[in-house]
Protein backbone atom coordinates (compact mmCIF):
# COMPACT_ATOMS: atom_id res chain seq x y z
CA UNK A 1 0.00 0.00 0.00
CA UNK A 2 1.44 3.28 -1.20
CA UNK A 3 1.49 6.45 0.73
CA UNK A 4 -0.72 8.11 -1.02
CA UNK A 5 -3.42 5.61 -0.68
CA UNK A 6 -2.48 5.68 3.18
CA UNK A 7 -3.33 9.15 3.45
CA UNK A 8 -6.48 9.11 1.60
CA UNK A 9 -7.79 6.16 3.95
CA UNK A 10 -6.99 8.36 6.70
CA UNK A 11 -8.94 10.98 4.77
CA UNK A 12 -12.13 8.90 4.26
CA UNK A 13 -12.23 7.71 7.67
CA UNK A 14 -11.54 11.67 9.37
CA UNK A 15 -14.62 12.56 7.20
CA UNK A 16 -16.71 9.78 7.58
CA UNK A 17 -15.80 10.20 11.14
CA UNK A 18 -16.74 13.53 12.01
CA UNK A 19 -20.18 13.03 9.76
CA UNK A 20 -21.10 10.35 11.98
CA UNK A 21 -20.49 12.29 14.89
CA UNK A 22 -22.78 15.34 13.74
CA UNK A 23 -25.35 13.33 12.96
CA UNK A 24 -25.45 10.88 16.37
CA UNK A 25 -25.50 14.84 17.77
CA UNK A 26 -28.12 15.93 15.79
CA UNK A 27 -30.24 12.11 16.54
CA UNK A 28 -29.58 12.94 20.08
CA UNK A 29 -30.91 17.07 20.20
CA UNK A 30 -34.30 15.52 18.30
CA UNK A 31 -34.51 12.28 20.56
CA UNK A 32 -34.28 14.62 23.89
CA UNK A 33 -36.65 17.59 22.26
CA UNK A 34 -39.11 15.16 21.55
CA UNK A 35 -40.36 11.18 22.79
CA UNK A 36 -41.38 9.83 19.82
CA UNK A 37 -38.46 8.06 18.99
CA UNK A 38 -38.19 6.53 22.27
CA UNK A 39 -34.91 5.08 24.12
CA UNK A 40 -34.06 3.33 20.77
CA UNK A 41 -32.85 7.18 19.49
CA UNK A 42 -30.39 7.36 22.34
CA UNK A 43 -28.81 4.34 21.45
CA UNK A 44 -28.91 4.79 17.83
CA UNK A 45 -27.50 8.72 19.05
CA UNK A 46 -25.12 7.57 21.06
CA UNK A 47 -23.49 4.60 18.88
CA UNK A 48 -23.59 7.31 16.08
CA UNK A 49 -21.29 9.15 18.11
CA UNK A 50 -19.06 6.46 19.41
CA UNK A 51 -18.35 5.28 16.26
CA UNK A 52 -17.53 9.27 14.65
CA UNK A 53 -15.31 9.50 17.56
CA UNK A 54 -12.97 6.19 17.20
CA UNK A 55 -13.33 6.74 13.09
CA UNK A 56 -11.98 10.58 13.80
CA UNK A 57 -8.98 9.15 15.91
CA UNK A 58 -7.05 8.78 12.69
CA UNK A 59 -6.80 12.70 12.07
CA UNK A 60 -4.44 12.93 14.95
CA UNK A 61 -2.19 10.44 12.56
CA UNK A 62 -2.99 12.41 9.01
CA UNK A 63 -1.82 15.98 11.15
CA UNK A 64 1.38 14.21 12.19
CA UNK A 65 2.08 13.15 8.91
CA UNK A 66 1.85 16.38 7.32
CA UNK A 67 3.95 18.02 10.38
CA UNK A 68 6.51 15.66 9.39
CA UNK A 69 6.26 16.46 5.65
CA UNK A 70 6.20 20.47 6.68
CA UNK A 71 9.41 20.02 8.99
CA UNK A 72 11.22 17.92 6.27
CA UNK A 73 10.97 20.67 3.79
CA UNK A 74 11.59 23.32 6.05
CA UNK A 75 13.92 22.16 8.20
CA UNK A 76 17.50 21.46 6.25
CA UNK A 77 18.43 19.51 9.34
CA UNK A 78 15.38 16.86 9.97
CA UNK A 79 15.82 14.11 7.32
CA UNK A 80 13.07 10.73 7.62
CA UNK A 81 14.33 8.89 4.97
CA UNK A 82 17.28 6.83 4.26
CA UNK A 83 18.41 8.70 1.48
CA UNK A 84 17.32 11.75 2.68
CA UNK A 85 20.29 11.05 6.00
CA UNK A 86 22.48 9.89 3.32
CA UNK A 87 22.55 13.44 1.27
CA UNK A 88 22.43 15.24 5.06
CA UNK A 89 25.91 13.42 5.97
CA UNK A 90 27.73 14.70 2.96
CA UNK A 91 26.56 18.53 3.61
CA UNK A 92 27.33 21.18 5.63
CA UNK A 93 24.82 20.21 8.38
CA UNK A 94 26.79 17.43 9.81
CA UNK A 95 26.79 17.34 13.58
Amino acid sequence: MTEATQVRLLKIAMILGVTLLICGHIVLAVTFASDTIGHRGFILGAAMSAIGVVLSLPTKIYLTILLMDYTERTDKRFTRSADGQARASSTEFKD
